[in-house]
């Protein structure tokens, strides 16, 4: 097994991409901390799943907005597991409104899960990983940060910035043997595309070159291999999971 001993911090691990990864790495060897802001019977289902495969599993509550709560979970992390090997930053929050359509507050909301829980996390996390030696840290970004989109500028603009944070980091963080990595997704099956009409969907599947949408476990293979050790001489790296639909 690719992550054997290794602990895990997955942010917004209840469903979706979340739990896709927190499983993956259960299934490869590593005890999970389970992250959840509201979902709560869902993210106890993905825990109760890393338990049935022979891992430890931590349930915990927190807002990744706010500083405290994160650095009581990132505390809850070491204490019961030791240490923290592996984060993966994946809560976020979507907001499809034009400009012109966005109030200040939803942009607000937007940037302090998207990218203000990012950096919240990262710094206490980074402090427990330069102490212990080293770690991985695996930031979830989109295609939208990239490429942008016709809507969504609080999106865009967050995922842009987590882009931007992960490769500064990465270079902080390098001479501690704290490897920082982004995945870029686009177009997996997930919650968050179920909106779309049966033509946009058609529309969707044709402007992908793979002409099928991803599903969470293509993405969360991404993240198992930068966790594990294929990954040990990459660090500032964005990798992309989108089925060709952007080639920066």
């Amino acid at each position: 097994m690719r992550l054997e001993g290794k602990t895990a911090i997955v942010t917004g691990a209840s469903r979706g991409l979340g739990r896709a990864i927190a499983l993956a790495f259960a299934r490869e060897g590593a005890d999970v901390l389970v992250n959840y802001a509201s979902r709560e019977e869902r993210a106890a289902e993905v825990a109760a799943a890393i338990e049935k495969l022979g891992r430890r599993a931590i349930l915990f509550r927190a807002d990744v907005s706010d500083a405290v709560q994160v650095r009581a979970m990132v505390q809850a992390a070491v204490e019961q597991f030791g240490r923290v090997d592996i984060l993966v930053n994946n809560a976020g929050v979507t907001m499809p409104k034009g400009l012109l359509e966005t109030s200040e507050a939803e942009w607000d909301r937007v940037l302090a899960i998207n990218l203000k829980g990012v950096f919240l996390c990262c710094q206490a996390v980074g402090e427990a990983m330069i102490a212990q030696g080293g770690g991985r840290i695996i930031n979830i970004a989109s295609t939208a940060g990239q490429a942008g989109t016709l809507s969504g500028p609080a999106y865009c603009a967050s995922k842009a910035g987590v882009l931007g944070l992960s490769k500064c980091l990465a270079r902080a963080f390098a001479p501690h043997h704290v490897l920082v990595n982004a995945i870029s997704p686009a177009m997996i099956d997930t919650e968050i595309l179920y909106w779309r009409t049966p033509a946009q969907w058609k529309d969707t599947l044709e402007s992908i070159p793979l002409k099928r949408l991803g599903n969470p476990d293509d993405l969360a293979e991404a993240a198992v291999f930068l966790a594990s050790s294929g990954g040990n001489f990459i660090t500032g790296a964005t990798i992309d999971v989108n089925g060709g639909l952007y080639m920066g």
